[in-house]
């Protein structure tokens, strides 16, 4: 996936009496003081009304250099996501009556062909102007174009934009982007709901969120105590549970931080991936593509 735009590879020094001096170029040509957008940390951009039949968000831990280029590496394998990269697909009419999330992973593209390759390169140019493209795993390019307000306050989004993509899936339509730059520090805080599968099955969990290294405990009042660590994209994380108890019920988990869902306007969706060819889930839970919901917790 390239980049549209270019740097001079030679800058030539001209001496001019009454000019001074020419520096060199940064993304779109612009010098590093030109650059005044800033997009540097974890982004939260939610696309509606795209080619897909439900809306997603990107996920991204973002970098930007001194000339406005702009990258993130991510990845999925065969058991989910991976790296700074995380699309979460969005079961409801809005993001505040979300019913259920599933995750990306391997072969989950328009063609079945994947590379795994979900990493995001753009910039950002002297008139807060982005463009940012996802590789979709080598078949398709997402291309999010829009403005970058760094000044903006809420509830008015830093960015607004459309996404375009190549891949051949689902029917015509616009799709619109929004994007939120986390200020406050993602996930952390204690949260509390009930088993998805079982509304008798009580779950509190407290969460730390560290430079994206997540740990966390809680307790199920059905399986015991029980430990979290793993990794935060945005408002996206994976991680491990481990439960002391009952140790049959540990393993790998995904979760995405939905601002808008719950009354004080906070919720996690916990869910677990049984795999591209999963039909159905191991304890009675509800199934959305191939993640199953282990829980909805709100923020308290």
């Amino acid at each position: 996936m390239k980049f549209f735009g270019f740097r001079l590879s030679v800058c030539w020094l001209v001496l001019a009496v009454s000019l001074g001096l020419v520096a060199c170029g940064g993304y779109g040509g612009g010098s590093y003081s030109s650059i005044n957008g800033y997009m540097t940390g974890p982004w939260d951009f939610t696309v509606t009304n795209a080619k897909g039949v439900v809306p997603f968000v990107i996920e991204a831990n973002l970098l930007q250099d001194h000339h406005g280029n702009i990258s993130a590496k991510g990845s999925v394998t065969a058991n989910g996501p991976a790296g700074d990269v995380s699309d979460v697909f969005i079961f409801g009419s809005s993001l505040s009556t979300v019913n259920g999330i599933a995750v990306d992973y391997l072969g989950f593209t328009c063609t079945g062909t994947d590379s795994g390759d979900r990493s995001i390169t753009g910039g950002v140019n002297s008139s807060n102007q982005v463009t940012l493209n996802q590789n979709v795993g080598g078949t398709a390019v997402a291309t999010i174009t829009g403005t970058l307000d760094n000044f903006a306050t809420p509830p008015t989004p830093p960015f607004t934009g459309t996404l375009t993509s190549s891949g051949i899936c689902g029917g015509t339509g616009t799709a619109t982007v929004t994007g939120q730059y986390l200020t406050s520090i993602p996930l952390t805080g204690h949260y509390a709901g009930t088993s998805a599968a079982d509304n008798t099955e009580n779950i509190v969990m407290a969460i730390t969120n560290t430079n994206g290294s997540l740990t966390g405990d809680g307790s199920d009042s059905k399986l015991g105590n029980f430990t979290l660590t793993g990794n935060a994209v945005g408002n996206a994380f994976s991680a491990t549970l481990t439960y002391s108890s009952s140790p049959g019920n540990s393993g790998p988990v995904f979760g995405y931080y939905d601002m808008k869902l719950g009354a004080r306007g906070g919720s996690i969706l916990l869910v677990s991936f049984q795999g591209a060819n999963a039909t159905s889930c191991p304890n009675g839970e509800p199934r959305y593509n191939t993640s199953c919901l282990i829980t909805i917790l709100a923020v308290q």
